[in-house]
């Protein structure tokens, strides 16, 4: 007879094949339960080592038989491990409730250990565990740990047999090979646990996940038992979820908000003590009165909780353990309870240690940016405010040479303009004498013919007074001039003033009428104006001026920068500016027909630098000095309208009055 046993993933912890091919029911019992010791301490998981068991006991014993009950963590609860023998069960379900079987109960308690099952129908008075079909014989061996009982394990024969005291011997040699098996592994279990939630703590694992990672494998050691964790909410007064891995859904949900305080069950009670909470018997104990139904109805009977606490003593949260029956803590627990709020604790106060230099870090970041942002602000501004004083400065030191030249020029051009109506009238005057000495001396001497033939007398009559008159329209014209200059720079005038603000318009486009003009082949750029009816507008006129002088110049630019466009049509470069009243206020608008600017462009026109002409021909500042002018001098608003291949459209609005 052979013995088949089940596949593991580890080739270390399988028996030798060849060892156990060779195993017979004349083999001896020592050869046996030393290869299954062989097996133990080759680290095989203990479900592995209960099904090689069973396989092994059943060869041995030649019994058709054998099964593994193994005692769940409450003490009042058996689990079938392992069986042979028995397909049609499942040995993860079944298990039995030894708090209502008081004849297995006993067993356990006085740790009967070799219970013989030699009746009829397999039946043993007091033994609640079912027998499997057609057995006629049983014999049951518990497995007894140093403290408690562990399981049992038990063999079936179908026909009738008296088992030996080599047999019983066997036995016992088995269990005794198990519960060694189970209580290392519990101990290195606890070991493993400690050291594997540890390693994920210094990675950085989210806190969550590490909690339910710690009651994952903390179940593992404590069979039919929930481990669940609960965490002190930031205002101290509840508990909220922190794990629960295997508890009922909606019972983890029920206890999510848990108050702290007396009474307020295992979690809440030993949050508010700071000290570990045993509750044996939810149904008779006083800390549950007020979650009772709700615990039995999921049935939890029995909750151990213990909180973990920061190394000042400040209470973290809780760690507790539950059962579907009343039961007590055996060593074992307590060991558990002490290690896990260890490790909750530690895990806790490190992800709140990386949280808070994580969060320092995230604030040292914010600050380093915002000084950041300052200094570049600020050098941005002392940037601005410099090319603002050396633009102004130019502008002054402009306005001053303007007035200088236009106060040169005035001096002489009076001179010549007032002495014009004198010389006019002695031209006047020689002009009569000449007519009265012809109409007196109709014959003139050969010599003076001559000399009124040489100089076209007649022709020198007719046209020195219309040159007379050009002289004094061209007078007049360097005086309008002059006059305009010394109104452009308005140097005495550092204060608001009420002016016509058309005459400041028509002044600026007198200082750049020598630019409107293309080139030979083009016609010169047209300015066509629409004027309305315009109060006189309270406003600083030179700063007006300026903001005139840089809007109409990049009108201008823009239109001198697309001669081939020009060139390829019939449409003339113009100029529209249009003036109106809107309420309290005035409307200019300055308008021309060039390409226009892209949507990028014309969100970065009023920046200080920002410039589209070549290196050399702008600072970038005029827009934005007209910007600063119109909306932080005037209170009012410049805005800028442009659509690619339709021209540009600016338009100022300001208080008649400020």
């Amino acid at each position: 007879m052979k013995l088949n046993f089940p596949s593991s993933s580890n080739t270390e912890q399988s028996l030798n094949s060849d060892s156990i091919d060779n195993l017979s029911t004349n083999v001896s019992y020592a050869a046996a339960v030393n290869l299954l010791g062989q097996k133990a301490l080759s680290g095989i998981d203990l479900s592995y080592l209960f099904q090689d068991t069973v396989a092994l006991v059943s060869q041995i014993l030649n019994i058709k038989y054998s099964r593994i009950w193994q005692v769940l963590s409450d003490g009042n609860s058996l689990r079938k491990v392992a069986s042979l023998g028995e397909s049609s069960l499942t040995t993860d379900a079944y298990e039995i409730h030894v708090g209502i079987n008081q004849g297995l109960k006993k067993i356990l308690d006085e740790r009967q250990k070799i219970i013989n099952i030699n009746t009829a129908a397999c039946q043993i008075e007091h033994f609640a565990i079912p027998s499997p079909p057609e057995s006629v014989a049983g014999l049951s061996v518990l497995i007894t740990g140093a403290t408690k009982p562990l399981g049992f394990l038990e063999v079936y024969a179908t026909e009738s047999r008296d088992f030996s005291p080599e047999d019983i011997h066997f036995l016992q040699s088995v269990t005794h090979v198990l519960a060694t098996a189970i209580e290392r592994k519990l101990s290195e279990a606890l070991v493993y646990t400690q050291s594997q939630v540890l390693e994920q703590v210094a990675f950085g694992v989210n806190l969550y996940e590490i909690f339910n990672n710690l009651c994952i494998l903390l179940e593992q050691q404590l069979p039919g038992a929930y481990c669940s964790i609960l965490v002190v909410d930031q205002d101290k007064r509840r508990l909220r979820g922190g794990a629960a891995p295997t508890l009922p859904e909606e019972f983890a949900k029920g206890v999510d908000g848990l108050m702290i305080g007396e009474n307020c069950g295992s979690c809440g009670t030993a949050a508010y003590r700071g000290d570990t909470v045993f509750v044996n018997d939810i149904a008779n104990d006083p800390l549950w009165a007020d979650f009772r139904d709700f615990a039995l109805s999921y049935n939890i009977r029995a909750c151990w909780s213990s909180p973990f606490t920061s190394h000042n003593g400040e209470v973290l949260g809780t760690f507790a353990i539950s059962h579907k029956f009343p039961c007590h803590p055996t060593p074992h627990h307590l060991e558990i309870l002490k290690t896990a709020t260890h490790i909750a604790s530690i895990a806790t106060e490190t992800a709140r240690a990386a949280e808070a230099l994580q969060k320092a870090n995230n604030e040292l970041e914010r600050k380093v940016e915002e000084r950041t942002t300052e200094l570049r602000r600020a050098l941005l501004d002392l940037q601005t405010t410099q090319a603002q004083l050396v633009h102004s400065e130019k502008m002054s030191s402009l306005g001053q040479m303007v007035a200088g030249v236009a106060h040169e020029i005035n001096n002489p051009i009076s001179f010549i303009a007032g002495n014009l109506e004198y010389a006019n009238q002695y031209i006047d005057d020689l002009l009569n004498l000449i007519a009265v000495y012809q109409e007196q001396y109709p014959e003139a001497n050969p010599t003076i013919a001559s000399k009124i033939k040489a100089i076209d007398l007649q022709y020198l009559c007719q046209d020195l007074p219309k040159l007379m008159q050009s002289m004094t329209v061209g007078s007049e014209r360097i005086k309008n001039i002059v006059l305009g200059l010394r109104n452009f720079s308005r140097l005495d005038e550092a204060t608001t003033k009420s002016v016509d603000i058309h005459e400041g318009i028509d002044n600026t486009l007198m200082i750049l009428n020598h630019q409107l003009v293309i080139n030979s082949q083009l016609p010169n750029i047209q300015i066509i104006k629409y004027y309305g009816q315009l109060p006189k507008v309270s406003c600083y006129v030179n700063q007006l001026n300026q903001v005139f002088l840089n809007i109409l110049n990049n009108a201008i630019y823009a239109l001198k920068a697309n001669v081939e466009h020009w060139q390829s049509t019939t449409a003339i470069p113009s100029i529209i500016i249009k003036t109106s009243v809107k309420e309290d206020r005035v409307l200019i608008s300055i308008k021309d027909n060039a390409l226009g600017m892209t949507p990028e462009v014309q969100k970065q026109i009023f920046d200080p630098f920002f410039t589209t002409k070549p290196v050399g021909q702008g600072t970038g500042l005029g827009l934005s000095i007209s910007y600063q002018i119109i909306v932080e001098r005037h209170q009012g608003q410049l805005n800028c309208i442009s659509t690619l291949g339709e021209g540009t459209e600016f338009l100022i609005e300001i208080p008649i009055q400020m």
